[in-house]
């Protein structure tokens, strides 16, 4: 069963819909036949979209992924796909849970993790209802709280660094050097936006909504 491909659009922030339909457009071309679709409180043309059923804001509306049935793969507005990305999603099918180890705090706890990039197979829809009943906001944000709850519950996790090459960091690995002919995926997580830069192709090249005079 191929998995579905999910982002999660929150209003009120810096992201908007132009910037789903460009990870739609990439996905298209990197990940072809698997269905996209969006979680969001507002509609995207174009997009197959989901309702938010919370008002939590920010990332914090991630949490509602894990109400959906698997198979999953999510995404981060600002992640971008460079060629086919199907052996990516290939090296980590059997899976149950797969996410990022941190660039940063994972280089002192191996198990850090960063939610910018997950992939799962079996149903996670405690974490869902964990965080509906605890609306637990933590300080560091939805992947503190997805540390403790799997850490408690001895879920297994498996990190995409371990599983397969191709996913780098642009802040952490690129700024510098650029992008190298086997990249794939490239998280964009912080400063700068992927629209903020010029190194690496994105559809983009301004916010959305801003003109050229300002």
């Amino acid at each position: 069963m191929k998995p579905n491909i999910i982002s999660v659009l929150k209003s009120g922030g810096e992201y908007e819909p132009a910037h789903v339909k460009a990870l739609q457009s990439m996905c298209q071309k990197s990940l072809p036949v698997h269905n996209f679709f969006c979680l969001s409180d507002v509609e995207i043309p174009g997009t197959e979209t989901l309702p938010l059923k919370y008002g939590w804001p920010g990332w914090w509306s991630k949490m509602e992924l894990f109400r959906l049935a698997p198979p999953n793969l999510y995404l981060d507005l600002d992640t971008v796909l460079l060629g086919d990305c199907r052996p990516i999603l290939a090296a980590v099918s059997g899976q149950p849970f797969v996410i990022l180890r941190d660039v940063y705090r994972g280089r002192t706890d191996p198990g850090a993790m960063q939610s910018s990039l997950m992939y799962w197979e079996q149903p996670m829809d405690f974490l869902y209802e964990q965080f509906s009943q605890s609306q637990a906001f933590l300080p560091g944000g939805d992947q503190i709280f997805l540390e403790r709850v799997l850490r408690e519950r001895r879920t297994p996790v498996a990190y995409w660094q371990d599983l397969t090459g191709g996913i780098v960091s642009y802040k952490a690995d690129r700024r510098q050097s650029g992008t190298k002919p086997e990249d794939r995926i490239v998280i964009f997580h912080g400063r700068p936006r992927p629209w903020e830069q010029s190194a690496i192709d994105y559809p983009i090249r301004k916010p959305p909504g801003l003109d050229d005079a300002r």
